[in-house]
This record gives C-alpha cells, sequence and structure tokens, in this order.
C-alpha cells in the first residue's frame, strides 16, 4: 500500500479532538445566545416597568394637583369598603384623593350651600401585587360624570369593577408636608404630596426592582 493511502482520513484521536473542540465552541455559543436574550428580556421589563411607573405617577400627580388634597377617611359611604372605612394609611398602602366631580362637559359640579364643587373620591389601595383604583362619586351631584365601582366579584352594569393602576408593586408610600414644608401626618394639612413607588417583577436572572419617586405641590384648595 502506497504512503498516500496511508495516510488518507483521520484517525480516531484527531476525530475525539475536533468533536471536543466543536463541543466547547457550541456551549461558549450557546451561553453566549442565552446570555444575550436574558440581558434583552431584562431591558424589556424594566422599560415596561418604568414606562407603567412614570405613567401611574402621572395620573397620581394630576389628580391630587388639581383636586382637593388627601383626606383621612373617606367621607362618601362604600359599601364595599374595608371594616371601618377606607383609611389614607402607608402600612395598607392605602390613600384617598378628594377630586371636584365634573359634567358630561368637564365643568365643576358646584354645590349651591357652600359655592364650591361637590367632591368625589378616588382611593388607591393594594391588592396582592396590583395596585387597584375605587372610584367614589358624590351622590349629592346631580349630573356627575364619574361612577361608583366595586370589587370584581361585585361589579355589575350601574357598578362597574374597580380599575387596575399598576401591576407587580411592592409598595407604594406617601410623605405629607405642611405649608412649612415639615412632614405632617394630617392630611388635611398638606399643601405637597411626596409618593414613591416601588415594583419588583421576576425575570431571568434575578428579580427586577425600580423604585420612583415624585412630589407634587397642591394647587387647588377649595
Amino acid at each position: 500500500m502506497s504512503d498516500s493511502k496511508r495516510q488518507a482520513g483521520f484517525t480516531l484521536v484527531e476525530v475525539m479532538v475536533v468533536v471536543s473542540v466543536m463541543a466547547i465552541v457550541g456551549v461558549v455559543f450557546l451561553g453566549l445566545v442565552s446570555n444575550y436574550f436574558v440581558v434583552i428580556t431584562r431591558n424589556n421589563e424594566l422599560s415596561e416597568m418604568t414606562v407603567n411607573s412614570q405613567n401611574l405617577l402621572r395620573t397620581t400627580v394630576e389628580n391630587i394637583r388639581y383636586g382637593d388634597g388627601v383626606r383621612q377617611t373617606n367621607q362618601i359611604v362604600d359599601a364595599h369598603a374595608p371594616s371601618g372605612g377606607w383609611n389614607t394609611n402607608n402600612t395598607s398602602f392605602v390613600i384617598i384623593i378628594a377630586v371636584p366631580a365634573l359634567d358630561n362637559t368637564r365643568a365643576y359640579i358646584i354645590n349651591p350651600s357652600t359655592g364650591s364643587p361637590y367632591m368625589n373620591e378616588l382611593v388607591y389601595y393594594k391588592s396582592g401585587l396590583t395596585l387597584m383604583e375605587r372610584k367614589l362619586a358624590n351622590p349629592d351631584a346631580v349630573g356627575n360624570r364619574l361612577q361608583t365601582s366595586c370589587p370584581a366579584s361585585s361589579a355589575s352594569s350601574s357598578c362597574p369593577a374597580d380599575t387596575e393602576l399598576a401591576s407587580y408593586v411592592r409598595s407604594m408610600l406617601f410623605t405629607l408636608y405642611d405649608q412649612n414644608a415639615a412632614v405632617t401626618n394630617v392630611p388635611a394639612d398638606a399643601r405637597s404630596v411626596k409618593i414613591t413607588l416601588t415594583t419588583e417583577r421576576n425575570a431571568p436572572g434575578q428579580p427586577l426592582n425600580l423604585t420612583t419617586t415624585t412630589q407634587v405641590t397642591l394647587r387647588n384648595r377649595f
């Protein structure tokens, strides 16, 4: 047999070396691809959390800024409120915001006895990992465009379900400041409110945490 025929093909050792190298390259490649998708997924979820947090805070700021401030307890009867009614409380993650009652043209509905607008109430409360909004329409405001809402289990055409404001909410804390910029625990004395929203979401690698803070000054005191 000639030397050229004896040298054709690969030896078993060469084949094993090639297979081992290809396996290592494949593992490295899969690791890089997996890491790439983890980074993309985390970035997308963080971006979604950021947008949702900013939208929620923007809406909350508008309600507080143009409303009549924060209330300690709800003054409008809520048949579905917790025992003892709603109470603004950081521990329970509840805040009650008073907002003027509007008609379908978005004009204030004025209380003739006081000369000021009737007030509706918006109750933000945490249910599991979801921040919810309960709407309480003032029954004395004739033509009120706001409709009182209910828990989903009790919702009907006359009482729509509470609104889901945000998901993955770990906490929504608020700090009240009086006219001297000192912290106060009395909602009626509040002239500005700092809101700190913390969201947390499970993601590849480790949970994502996002804390967003904003402060709003009350413009209207009816």
